[in-house]
């Protein structure tokens, strides 16, 4: 009887087969056909923001991450090279090699630099001994007191048409300039000078010597004294 009750509930086809049975199956077939076949023409999926934003969200934390603890590590790396280098160099040493350096430059001396000018313009070509010689004359007039002469060094050496060839506008080499300081202090400490007090002229010769002496013009029997030097 309960058979036969089944058999009422639930129609068999001619086949033996179940007609529920028969369209479920026939409708997962259809859908997994359809999925294959339309696969890849369909992709609109991939562009949707709310599918990617968490796998987005990801890739930003993990960046921010190691960027965050490659500049942590750099900074320890940091720290610790002047942990060292306070560690091995005196702070005085490090200081020193930190503190700028200004250069000193010395002043200028007027009369050395008057007298180097001189010598360079006057005796200009000639040597040393000549352009010394030159000093010393100026050095002399600024001295004497009974030719006219007397007054500074620098009052001297600017006096108009006593000097041939002289040039206050022209420059000096440096090695002049250190060749008056010499003078300057041989005359400052009373050393041995090369010339007389007296010897207030010259003569420059061609062939490169100076002849000093110790009047200006000479008469025919007049005497007076002279030096050349080469």
């Amino acid at each position: 009887m309960e058979q036969e009750q089944l058999e009422k509930e639930q129609p068999i086809t001619d086949n033996g087969v179940n007609p529920r049975r028969r369209v479920r199956k026939q409708g997962i077939n259809d859908y997994l056909t359809n999925f294959v076949k339309n696969f890849g023409s369909d992709v609109r999926w991939y562009y949707d923001v709310r599918l990617w934003s968490p796998v987005i969200l990801l890739l930003l934390i993990l960046v921010l991450v190691v960027s965050g603890q490659q500049k942590k590590a750099l900074k320890e790396q940091l720290l610790a090279m002047e942990e060292t280098l306070a560690a091995t160099v005196p702070a005085d040493d490090v200081f020193a090699q930190t503190e700028p350096t200004v250069a000193t430059v010395a002043p200028v001396n007027q009369e050395a630099e008057a007298l180097a000018r001189l010598a360079d313009t006057v005796g200009n070509g000639r040597s040393d001994n000549v352009k010394i010689i030159i000093m010393w004359v100026a050095i002399n007039r600024s001295e004497d007191q009974a030719n006219g002469y007397g007054k500074s060094l620098l009052e001297e050496i600017s006096r108009p048409n006593q000097w041939q060839g002289y040039n206050e506008n022209m420059g000096y080499s440096d090695s002049t300039y250190k060749l008056a300081e010499q003078v300057l202090e041989t005359k400052a400490q009373g050393g041995l000078r090369p010339l007389d007090s007296d010897m207030l002229w010259f003569v420059l010769n061609d062939d490169g010597s100076i002849t000093v002496r110790d009047e200006f013009s000479v008469a025919a029997g007049q005497k007076w004294n002279e030096k050349t030097i080469y």
